[in-house]
């Protein structure tokens, strides 16, 4: 008797599952473009895709410790416990829109050997070999020292125009009213009673982050501010 066998080799398809849609509007009576950054995520590996299945350049920014403890203290508020999952990044990506028209984009997990968003780069002011950081892509730059922890300046290449240019951070007592105006302050009514410039007590450092479509600067000013 001749014994014999055979095998078969299968390959299963793997499905990545989906992350969420996007349908862009637009009202106007022109082709509107820009960068969204609309979506906090947790993975490395995520990718965008227009309507058409090609892929859109993206870009992940670190969340900011800031906005982290926002959404924790949001969460248990609403759910009474924290967060099971850390996210870590904002997704950002590049959109068009056509006239009174609509765009759908969709964000899914990327497969493991295939193309992904860019992770930016992050470094701090104290990084910097100079004293001058210029952060922004296009036309458009800011400056900061490195030395203050301040913006100084802005430049617009298209017009070569390079002008001075700073931040400042105030809050105001809200007034009680008075006896010949009993309007006080309070909601959709301001009324403010005097201002207070807030002054940081000692050099701030920046958190530059960097990447193909965008640049941000972060900086946490006090126990209460931060941009």
């Amino acid at each position: 008797m001749e014994e014999g066998g055979s095998s078969t080799n299968s390959s299963e398809e793997i499905v990545y599952p989906f992350v969420a849609r996007f349908s862009l509007f637009d009202d106007l009576f022109r082709i509107t473009c820009g960068f969204l950054k609309l979506l906090q995520v947790s993975s490395e590996k995520v990718i965008v895709k227009d309507s058409g299945g090609r892929t859109v350049e993206s870009q992940l920014l670190p969340l900011s410790n800031a906005t982290l403890r926002i959404r924790n203290r949001y969460v248990k508020a609403y759910l009474g416990k924290a967060p099971s999952e850390t996210l870590k990044y904002w997704l950002a990506f590049s959109a068009s829109v056509p006239p009174l028209g609509f765009s759908t984009y969709t964000v899914s997990i990327a497969k493991p050997t295939g193309p992904s968003s860019t992770i930016s780069m992050v470094y701090t002011s104290e990084d910097s070999t100079s004293n001058s950081i210029e952060v922004g892509q296009g036309n458009l730059r800011l400056l900061y020292s490195a030395d203050e922890g301040k913006l100084t300046h802005y430049v617009n290449n298209r017009n070569k125009v390079t002008a001075s240019a700073g931040q400042s951070y105030s809050y105001y007592s809200g007034n009680d009213g008075t006896d010949k105006d009993p309007q006080a302050s309070g909601a959709y009514v301001f009324r403010p009673n005097d201002t207070f410039s807030i002054n940081s007590e000692s050099q701030v450092q920046l958190t530059i982050v960097r990447g193909p479509l965008l640049d941000e600067v972060h900086q946490q000013l006090s126990p209460w501010i931060s941009q």
